[in-house]
């Protein structure tokens, strides 16, 4: 946390750090919420090396958890002996019985009844450890009682007190411990040195221009604290309203305007270089135009010196061609013969292959036989003394093959060659004599003479007989084969020949060929350089023909980027004090109306002139943080559009504080319904059972809630989520809600309202909530009346209206979106943009888009301006109807009975649409509309006034018509002489009135009192129909006294040209009040009549049949009572003509102590049968008013109420 010591915050550290170096020293620090009383405890707690305590609300915290809280307390002051600070806060009172606690505590040190036995006697077992080395009394009481003076040495009590309100009083008289035991330090207003020392902290590293408007800047905001402060005294004097600034609002002044700052620089600068790079980008094709041109010009010539040397490259290689197909030609013929031949030579090869894969197989089976035999295989044969007859026959066969003598003893012998396998395997087999062979044939030819019968006498026989037969069959397959292998040759040789002779000329040809190649490869690279050339010459062509498309469609855009940007850059420069005002107008001025507002404004953009603070000479907050866009949004949502309701749309979106709007016609609440309708919003109020649990929810999950009705205190449970006390656990976002921590969702908003039209919320709830006063305007009222009257005079207009608020919406939203999707192109466009086809083609349909869209809403907001006017033809009546509401809200100010909801009189103000009389004049028809609706409204109004005040009421109606800009009959100099006096008047208002002087009364004026003539004199300064007034008087004295001697003067003629000069002008009434005041009231009658008719002094008396057909069964009707008044017999006799008899559909509920179930059962069935229901004696029930407002919510049945209690008089009909 951030902290400014300057002087003021140094002397309180002091004071409390005496205080908790002192012996059981307590303190009380009384100051206004947010002045920094906690902090500056902290702090002191810090230096002296004490903890700090404080208990946290939760919702239904109460007696049992704060003692609970104080045993935690006792026990680290008395059994651990840590000394500590219990910092405890006037909002954390939720019951004053914890004020008798600490009482005790500050007197004594001991809470009655705070620890049971069991806990007493563990506390004594756990510091008689502690007494026994300090040598104390070991017993139970002498360890308790020590216990006791211990926690009283370790503890130091903190109350921190604001003095606003009766609170405070009330509990110093309750509670003398709170005034005798603790050492009392007032935390006064933040000193003007101070409020800058802490300005120009915060702002000593911002980026303001220079260092003298920083101190600027610095001073400004020390001048806007003090000047809302003064506005707030001020305001408070005139309407009663209460408001407070506190410390914690100048320092939200200062966080929240280098936020927005930051965020308005970053915003209008990114702004600003997005039009400045669409800017460049069209500059860069202007330039790349020129450039072109250029090219194309030096490009023309290079052109035609290509063309001419392609042309004759082109010929030669024609003429190269034509002798390369000649050579190809002769040798395509010879490369045929020769595949013949390849053929033919192939096919004698492959037979002779064939013929040898007969023998083949035969062949190699034998020598894998021959290859398996091993040496025992052989010793096994030459072993036999006589050898069995097929192995005989073997062995002579194989010495056949070998040409030796076909004998055993020969046999044996070549079997004892060591190189005999390897003979047979690498014998020659291709030269085999003929008369070998023959020799052979005899054992060939024999049946006996098979592989698998000499198996069965010698396996190594079998290899042997194998390998003779194949010999055999390759020797005669051989004989067949030899003859076309040499023919195999001899084509192979012929072969090779004709492939040497095809080969040289083939070689002639790819010279051939590669020469033409040549020359074709030089054609194709002039070829490709001139296509190059020509492409470039295209590309440049087509680029200039896309540049002038580009620059064509968005030149107009350019020159209006350019001026946008112009503003941007002035806009920046202004920054610095436009967002300053801004920030002070959403800190401070929510809780004001319109007209304080303003002059606040105003007197803040003087003052930032004066100290040379570049700012908006028309600034204002919705001009500085609005766009067009989101205000027409706004504005479809429901939220009224006078500026005022506008700058509060600001407020709630843009406050740092959750919103709490002051809003007893129920607009906010609607606005922000339909505002966040899509977002999943959830309504409660701080009166549900499951208003907690619903919180968690939206927190978690990241939904907007919407709390309505809210009193002037807030549920202690709120805490955290109005002062945003989030943390980081583990990576996640947290916020402790009761005694749970909850995940935050940064997308959660909260919203908060009331009902009440003049709350007082005291500083600890104006620092932790933006306050903002959603009460309804006059400009406001008479727009949404305006929209009632055409809506049934001229429906068609209306709707006309409607769709095209909505399509001019919509369309500028498009509007934006195209320039931010053009913007985007141009400024994320690579290299040339001219070649970027897809992207020129896409700006090029937003560009056109865009036109027939900025074509489209010119057109709308034409047709828009020629339905207005059209509309404003109705105003008379809609300015009518607005005079008459805030006359009537103006008499919640003469008893809090008098309360009409902003609803109930748009219904009436319906009603005199409809039930008002026809013409086909519009001025005829605006003046039967005003008339009848001025008549309705008052007769419907004071119907629910006492006697008393119905001719009041029909004076303020008279006058506020008169006072309005539209009749202007009376000047508001003019009011005030009558309301304030004339003297007070001329002391404000009157011309030169420092150097007016009184003149002393003449002697001939002795009859006429001194006050009436020092107010005659200040009537005469105020007023200008009345100059002359003092001669007249002088010099006609006698015609003037018998004038005031008269017993109804206001029935007489004034004297001479004066009564020709006044005649009904409201300054007679001036001259009654200050010659004649009490006969101010029958003036009044008189005057009432002459303007508006006698039917508005003297009502009719009314009756419950007038009042029965103006009811429904939405509407309950409300009785105010004088004492001794009792309607329920003429009740009675209503419902026994209307057939709804005592007893039977008539019930009758007296209130009173237990009876709201009876009644609320009651109500039900009645709302099931269609029946009525009198509850008598309702102000005995205050606390049961909010449970039958709901119901008369959720109700449709006809309710008639006897009732007490402005809790519901919004929804009802009043009789008084």
């Amino acid at each position: 946390m951030a902290a400014v010591f300057f002087q003021h915050a140094i002397d309180h550290v002091c004071r409390l750090s005496r205080v908790l170096r002192q012996p059981r020293g307590n303190a009380m620090l009384v100051g206004v919420g947010g002045s920094g009383k906690q902090s500056l405890t902290r702090f002191a707690s810090y230096i002296s090396g004490f903890k700090t305590f404080q208990i946290e609300l939760s919702r239904g915290y109460g007696v049992a958890e704060f003692r609970e809280d104080l045993k935690k307390l006792y026990r680290t002051a008395g059994v651990d002996g840590e000394p500590i600070v219990f910092l405890f806060s006037d909002t954390q009172i939720v019951q004053e019985c914890f004020l008798e606690d600490i009482n005790n505590m500050l007197n004594s040190g001991e809470v009655p009844g705070l620890f049971a036995t069991e806990e007493k006697d563990r506390i004594v077992i756990d510091i008689r450890e502690w007494m026994e080395k300090t040598g104390g009394n070991p017993t139970k009481d002498g360890c308790y009682s020590a216990f006791i003076n211990r926690v009283r040495d370790n503890l130091h009590i903190v109350l921190t007190m604001s003095p606003v309100g009766d609170a405070f009083r009330a509990r110093c008289r309750q509670f003398p411990s709170l005034i005798n035991c603790c050492t009392i330090d007032w935390f006064s207003n933040w000193p003007a040195e101070a409020l800058l020392s802490v300005s120009q902290t915060f702002l000593a590293n911002t980026d303001l221009g220079s260092r003298a408007v920083r101190d600027a800047v610095a001073q400004m905001c020390v001048h806007i604290h003090r000047s809302v402060e003064d506005m707030s005294v001020r305001f408070y004097l005139e309407l009663r309203r209460r408001y407070y600034t506190t410390p914690k609002s100048y320092l939200d002044l200062i966080n929240l305007y280098l936020q927005l700052l930051q965020e308005k620089r970053q915003e209008l600068r990114q702004a600003r270089d997005r039009l400045l790079d669409g800017l460049r980008k069209l500059n860069e094709t202007n330039v790349l135009v020129t450039s072109m041109k250029a090219d194309l010009a030096r490009l023309q010539p290079e052109l035609e010196a290509k063309a001419a040397a392609t042309a004759d490259l082109l010929v030669k290689v024609a003429a190269d061609q034509q002798e390369a197909e000649k050579v190809k030609a002769v040798v395509a013929a010879e490369e045929k013969e020769v595949k013949a031949m390849q053929v033919q030579t192939q096919g004698i090869a492959d037979e002779a292959k064939a013929d040898l894969a007969e023998a083949l197989p035969a062949l190699q089976a034998a020598i894998d036989s021959l290859k398996a035999l091993n040496k025992n295989d052989i010793v096994e044969i030459k072993s036999f003394p006589k050898p069995p007859l097929l192995v005989q026959m073997t062995m002579e066969a194989v010495c056949i093959l070998k040409q030796e003598k076909p004998d055993w003893e020969t046999a044996k012998r070549v079997l004892s060659d060591t190189t005999f396998m390897k003979s047979l395997e690498e014998f020659d087999k291709d030269n085999i004599p003929d008369i070998v062979i023959k020799k052979l044939k005899k054992y060939i030819d024999d049946p006996q003479y098979q592989p698998d019968v000499v198996a069965k006498q010698s396996r190594a026989a079998m290899s042997l007989c194998m390998w003779t037969r194949a010999m055999d069959v390759y020797h005669r397959v051989a004989k067949t084969v030899e003859p076309k292998r040499q023919k195999l040759r001899e084509a192979e040789s012929q072969l090779e020949r004709a492939n040497k002779q095809l080969q040289e000329k083939q070689d002639a040809l790819a010279a051939v060929v590669a020469r033409v190649n040549r020359l074709q490869q030089q054609l194709a690279d002039a070829q490709s350089e001139q296509r190059q050339l020509n492409d470039q010459a295209d590309l440049t062509r087509k680029r200039l023909d896309r540049a002038g498309k580009l620059t064509s469609g968005l030149a107009d855009e350019g020159i209006r980027w350019q001026a946008t940007a112009d503003q941007l850059d002035t806009q920046i420069h202004l920054l610095v004090g436009d967002v300053f005002l801004s920030a002070a107008c959403i800190a401070y001025y929510g809780a004001f109306t319109g007209s304080y507002r303003e002059q606040l404004v105003s007197s803040w953009v003087s003052k930032c002139q004066q100290l040379s603070i570049p700012v908006s000479q028309s600034c204002t907050l919705r001009g500085t943080l609005a766009s067009p866009v989101e205000v027409r949004e706004w504005l479809l949502g429901g939220l009224p559009s006078d500026g005022t309701s506008v700058d509060n749309g600001i407020l709630v979106t843009r406050g740092k504080r959750w919103p709490l709007m002051v809003d007893p016609q129920g607009q906010a609440n609607t606005w922000v319904k339909n505002l966040e309708s899509h977002n999943g919003l959830r309504v409660m109020k701080l009166t549900d059972s499951n208003f907690l649990r619903t919180l968690e929810n939206c927190i978690h999950i990241g939904h907007p809630c919407l709390i309505e009705d809210v009193g002037e205190v807030l549920d202690p449970a709120l805490e955290p989520v109005l002062q945003r006390c989030t943390f980081k656990q583990g990576g996640r976002l947290l916020i402790r809600l009761g005694d749970a921590d909850v995940d935050y969702d940064p997308s959660f908003k909260l919203y908060i309202t009331t009902k009440l039209a003049n709350p007082h919320y005291l500083p600890e709830v104006c620092i932790k909530v933006t306050i903002i006063n959603f009460t309804v305007t006059m400009q406001g009222l008479e727009d949404q009346l305006l929209v009632e009257v055409v809506r049934q005079e001229r429906p068609e207009l209306e709707e006309q209206r409607d769709r095209l608020i909505t399509s001019i919406t919509a369309d500028k939203k498009q509007l934006q979106e195209l320039e931010d999707k053009i913007l985007k192109l141009l400024r994320e466009c690579e290299g040339n943009i001219l070649d970027d086809e897809q992207l020129l083609a896409t700006l090029n349909t937003s560009q056109h888009t865009s036109a027939a869209i900025q074509n489209r809403v010119k057109e709308a907001e034409e047709t828009e301006r020629d339905i207005n006017t059209a509309r404003e033809s109705y105003r008379p009546a809609a300015t009518r109807g607005s005079i008459l509401y805030f006359t009537i809200a103006d008499l919640a100010g003469i008893n809090p009975m008098y309360q009409f909801s902003l609803a109930y009189f748009i219904r009436m103000f319906s009603h005199c649409i409809e039930a008002s009389g026809k013409s086909g004049d519009l001025a005829t028809r605006l003046k039967l509309l005003s008339d009848f609706t001025t008549s309705f409204v008052f007769r419907n109004v004071s119907r629910g006034l006492f006697e008393e005040h119905k001719l009041l009421f029909s004076f303020l109606m008279c006058t506020s018509i008169l006072r309005h800009l539209s009749c202007d009959d009376i000047s508001e100099v003019e009011w005030s002489c009558l309301v304030r006096g004339a003297a007070a008047t001329a002391a404000v208002s009157g011309p030169d009135s420092s150097q007016q002087q009184q003149t002393a009364k003449p002697g001939q004026l002795q009859w006429l009192p001194d006050a009436a003539w020092m107010g005659l004199q200040a009537l005469e300064q105020c007023v200008g129909v009345l100059k002359g007034i003092i001669d007249s008087l002088v010099q006609d004295h006698k015609a003037w006294q018998a004038w005031y001697n008269e017993a109804e003067p206001q029935n007489k003629s004034l004297p001479h040209y004066w009564q020709d000069r006044i005649g009904n002008h409201f300054a007679k009434l001036l001259l009654i009040k200050q010659l004649r005041e009490e006969q101010l009231v029958f003036a009044v009658q008189q005057y009432v009549a002459s303007k508006l008719g006698k039917e508005f002094t003297e009502p009719e008396p009314w009756a419950l049949d007038d009042v029965f057909q103006e009811t429904n069964s939405k509407t309950p009707v409300i009785f105010i009572l004088s004492t001794g008044a009792d309607p329920t017999a003429m009740l009675e006799r209503f419902g026994e003509r209307k057939g709804w008899l005592m007893g039977q559909r008539l019930h009758v509920v007296s209130l009173g102590q237990g009876q709201g179930l009876l009644a609320e059962t009651m109500i039900k069935q009645a709302a099931g049968a269609g029946d009525w229901v009198c509850l008598q004696n309702c102000h005995l029930a205050a606390s049961w008013m909010r449970r039958l407002e709901e119901k008369v919510r959720l109700l449709w049945a006809a309710f008639c109420f006897v009732l007490y209690s402005a809790a519901i008089l919004h929804s009802c009909q009043e009789v008084a």
